[in-house]
């Protein structure tokens, strides 16, 4: 084993579970694991290098991100689920930026009531009044269903559902979810690179 092994066993080994039990077999399961991943880091390179490519593409130039640390390592964070193939991550996250930039907005408005009744209220809000673009708002709107049955409980015949969203765009869950991050990335690089 390499000292990095070493180390990385040795931090495993002093980490304990929810119920404060150690952890057995580490070395061999270490092992295991370690080859596992260098597998699947082979068979999704090319994939990876893919959306990394185009993320490189459509990524805001000449930014510089401020604020709280959750919403700067959420930015990062989303952009780094994308390239990697987490999609629904990606839509999540990519949500929970969004809404911090929308709150922000209205705060600064002094639309704080609208602020605090979230994102569903906000883009109602900015419909009715038209102070941002109905074709961003459309986007995130759009985004907002598709995360739903994510967060909540929905009912099997909700329109916005994965299930019911391959069915009429006759893709694959795979296919549709990366879709759906790709607009998400898109959307969230665009609001920030863009006042509202």
């Amino acid at each position: 084993m390499t000292s990095q092994t070493n180390r990385t066993v040795k931090k495993i080994l002093s980490t304990k579970d929810l119920f404060g039990n150690k952890p057995t077999n580490v070395k061999k399961k270490y092992r295991r694991h370690e080859k596992g991943l260098e597998l699947y880091d082979k068979m999704t390179f090319d994939e990876r290098l893919m959306r990394l490519t185009y993320v490189s593409e459509i990524y805001p130039k000449g930014i510089l991100l401020t604020g709280d640390m959750e919403f700067v390592f959420t930015f990062g964070e989303t952009k780094d689920c994308y390239v990697n193939g987490h999609f629904i991550s990606t839509i999540m996250l990519a949500q929970s930026f969004i809404e911090k930039i929308f709150f922000d907005f209205f705060i600064k408005s002094n639309l704080e009531k609208q602020a605090k009744a979230g994102l569903d209220s906000m883009i109602k809000y900015a419909r009715q009044n038209q102070i941002i673009n109905s074709l961003i708002l459309d986007k995130i709107d759009s985004l907002r269903l598709k995360r739903n049955p994510f967060t909540h409980p929905k009912d099997w015949n909700y329109p916005h559902n994965l299930s019911n969203r391959i069915q009429k765009n006759k893709t694959q869950p795979h296919e549709q979810l990366e879709k759906d991050a790709t607009e998400a990335i898109q959307v969230m690089f665009y609001l920030t690179s863009h006042k509202l």
